[in-house]
This record gives structure tokens, C-alpha cells and sequence, in this order.
């Protein structure tokens, strides 16, 4: 399954314009979350269960599709420029909206261990450059996240 979505995933970051299912939508968002979680070289349990509650909520999806979702994204790990074609993704078949919402829930994910490492706040700010945000709107994301992980 995994192998599919990613030739479906490349194919699209091919073509900036051929639209991309909402799976592979899904994914790509998750394996962002898990890049920005990976980046301080401590993917804590913290994170992966608020990536599996980020999913959950954010794509309507079950407890078990939301680990399953989680997982794939953890596997992409091992994709050679996995990355790229994530960020292309989201930059190339995302609307401006959902661009903003999944820099939010990277805001979310970096935040979920009660720190903000430099280095994820140095990777999501990149990202957010990448995917067609400009600081401001990484900034209210931010704020965004901020405000939602102190509920």
C-alpha cells in the first residue's frame, strides 16, 4: 500500500497540477508532522500519540486508520527524498487553507512535548517557506498551536 501512494505521490510532485486523492493528502500532511517530530532527534511517544490525535481530529478518521496513518508516515522515513516529494505535495495540491491547517498541526506536534526544540522551529519555519507560506502565516499558526495545546 505504502509503495502505492508513494509512486501516486511522485507522479504528483511531477506534475504540479494533477490533482491528488485525499489519502494521499492525509499522508503527506503525516509525514511532515513526523519530520517536524523527528527533527530534535527524539520522536517521543508524546509525539506520536499527538500525531495519531492530530490526524484523528483533523481528517475525521478512526483511532485505528489514525496509527495506521501514523505508521505509513513513520515508514516514508525510508523513501529517498521523501521529503520533497511530501513538500511538494502540499505545496502543489493543497489549497492556501489546508497549507495553513497542516503548518498548525505541525505547530501542534512540535509543541507536544511541552518544549519547542530550535531545531523543529527552524524546520517548520523552512517548511512553511517551501509549501508557499510566508512568516506571518507561520506565525499565526504558530499562535494557533500555542493556543490549543494550553487547552
Amino acid at each position: 500500500m505504502l509503495e502505492r501512494i508513494i509512486e501516486a505521490l511522485k507522479k504528483g510532485a511531477a506534475k504540479s497540477s494533477v490533482p491528488v486523492s485525499p489519502e494521499v493528502k492525509r499522508l503527506a500532511a503525516a509525514a511532515l508532522m513526523v519530520e517536524a517530530a523527528r527533527r530534535d532527534n527524539d520522536f517521543s511517544e508524546d509525539e506520536r500519540t499527538a500525531i495519531t490525535r492530530i490526524v484523528g481530529e483533523n481528517f475525521q478518521l478512526t483511532d485505528v486508520d489514525a496509527k495506521t496513518l501514523v505508521d505509513l508516515a513513520e515508514q516514508r522515513q525510508k523513501v529517498a527524498f521523501g521529503e520533497s516529494i511530501f513538500t511538494r505535495t502540499v505545496r502543489d495540491s493543497f489549497t492556501p487553507d489546508e497549507r495553513k491547517d497542516v503548518l498548525r498541526m505541525m505547530w501542534e506536534v512540535a509543541l507536544a512535548d511541552g518544549q519547542l526544540h530550535r531545531l523543529e522551529s527552524v524546520m517548520i519555519e523552512r517548511l512553511a517557506r517551501e509549501i508557499g507560506l510566508d512568516k506571518a502565516a507561520s506565525e499565526s499558526a504558530q499562535a494557533a498551536a500555542t493556543a490549543k495545546t494550553k487547552h
